[in-house]
This record gives C-alpha cells, sequence and structure tokens, in this order.
C-alpha cells in the first residue's frame, strides 16, 4: 500500500484505474476500476530482440528483429480490517503537457467507476472487490468471448494491454471464513492495434511498411517480396496476422507486417 495512503486518511490521493475495452482499438469503454489502495512500486519489462550473424571471426554480429511487447506488474491491496484507511480519489494536479502526443488518454476512462472501497466498506470483507477485479480484468466477455483490453492510468503513466495473470493471496479471514485482507500481484501484457503499432514504430523504409491492403492478383509470398524484399517470411507474417491459410486472401483485406530485418 502507498505510505500516503496510510499516514494521510483524510486527505487525497490520485488513484490507479484500470478501464475494461471491448475492442483493441480502445475506442469503446464499458467501466473501470479504482484500486483501494496505490501501490508502492511497479515494474517494467521492455525488451530489443537481436539476431546473432554469423561472421568471419569468433567476435558475433547482432542484427536487430524488433522490439518486443512490453510488460508491466504491480501489486494490489485489499484491506476491510479499517486498519490503514484508503485516502480518497481525487484528480491529479501534474501538468501533463511536457509529454506532447504521448499525454495520456483520460478522456477515455469509463464514467461508470468502480471503487474497490466502497466494495469493501458495504461489505466488511475484501471477497466481491476481487471478484470485481477479476471481472473486468479476467473474465470472458460474451460480446466478444475473450476478456477485456484494458487501459491503465496513473498520473502520468499509461498502459494498454491484457491480464497475463494474477495471484491473489488471503491473509486474515472473518468468522464466516471470508477474506478480510488480501493481495493481487498482477502482471500485463501490452496489447495495441496494428495501427497504432505502425503509427509508434515511425518507420518510412517501404521494406518496413507494417500495413498493406491486398489488390486484385496479391499473394502473401509476392507481397513479401514487395516489402521485405525477399519472399522467405510469407509464413511469419501469416503466423503474425493469424492466417490459417496462406493462400486464402481477400481483396481489400489489410495484411500486418512486422518490421522483419533482412538477412
Amino acid at each position: 500500500m502507498a505510505l500516503k495512503d496510510i499516514f494521510s486518511p483524510l486527505g487525497g490521493l490520485e488513484k490507479l484505474k484500470i478501464t475494461a475495452f471491448s475492442d483493441d482499438q480502445y475506442n469503446t469503454s464499458t467501466e473501470t476500476y479504482v484500486v483501494m489502495y496505490n501501490p508502492t512500486a511497479f515494474s517494467q519489462e521492455i525488451t530489443n530482440k537481436w539476431i546473432p550473424e554469423e561472421g568471419l571471426t569468433d567476435g558475433a554480429q547482432n542484427q536487430f528483429k524488433s522490439n518486443q511487447s512490453e510488460g508491466v506488474s504491480f501489486e494490489f491491496f485489499f484491506d476491510a480490517t479499517a486498519a490503514s484507511p484508503p485516502g480518497k480519489d481525487v484528480p491529479g494536479d501534474v501538468n501533463l503537457s511536457y509529454l506532447g502526443d504521448n499525454k495520456p488518454n483520460l478522456d477515455r476512462i469509463s464514467g461508470n467507476k468502480i471503487s474497490a472501497f466502497d466494495l469493501i466498506k458495504e461489505d466488511k470483507h475484501v471477497d466481491r472487490a476481487i471478484q470485481k477485479f477479476l471481472e473486468i480484468t479476467q473474465k470472458i466477455q460474451s460480446p466478444s468471448h475473450k476478456p477485456n483490453f484494458l487501459q491503465i492510468n496513473w498520473g502520468a503513466f499509461q498502459f494498454r494491454g491484457v491480464l497475463e495473470k494474477a495471484t491473489i493471496n488471503y491473509k486474515l479471514f472473518n468468522g464466516a471464513g471470508l477474506p478480510i485482507r488480501a493481495t493481487i500481484a498482477a502482471s500485463f501484457k501490452q496489447s495495441i492495434s496494428r495501427q497504432e503499432q505502425a503509427a509508434e514504430a515511425g518507420r518510412t523504409s517501404p521494406d518496413l511498411t507494417h500495413i498493406r491492403v491486398v489488390k486484385a492478383g496479391d499473394t502473401l509470398p509476392i507481397m513479401c517480396l514487395r516489402i521485405y524484399g525477399t519472399s522467405e517470411y510469407y509464413l511469419e507474417v501469416a503466423r503474425a496476422n493469424k492466417l490459417t491459410n496462406f493462400r486464402n486472401l481477400s481483396i481489400g483485406q489489410e495484411v500486418f507486417f512486422p518490421p522483419l530485418a533482412k538477412s
């Protein structure tokens, strides 16, 4: 839990929020979950993928292939014992204009807010607050047949992705056997739309263009040859687009070409 939450129970602190979206474009938000306590720390994982090339000497030359999806991990604390009352959720007062176009999309946060603190205050246990957290982040949604896409906002920090895993540790229980204190260690993996991937890549070289529209006579090997200068990547491109049959392309279909390095 955050120390400022504990020692300023009558004050306020902007709370971390998790907003659920039904689409990978992050256009349609359904509800926002407001945590009870802010985490004291979180970790981010950002990786680059390099391919070693064979050379004439023992020294290795690595060729850059791509940026890998980043991940972020938090530990969320739930407490119904009233031992450390949380601060109120208030708007942040930090000037974020220095972030330019990378400013958080706070206008996308859903007006339908679910407060973990309010649920716990009403129930006198943490079970329903935890189940609601899992319903928003992990449960398969009937319209899309998959879990929600998630946007995490906390001050200047914004992350878009999906829940990878969550470990719940129950620590105290009331007379009815219901949990009154628990933590959730949650890991999220980045997931953004292909259009946004292309925009973030910011690459204009023809062989690194990310998206192409299928035209008459196009095949995946031909499109790979046109974009990468070789047709050898067509199976990898098919996997990236989840194509079960790479020969079955439709005119007007968008095909995503990841930034593969030439061999």
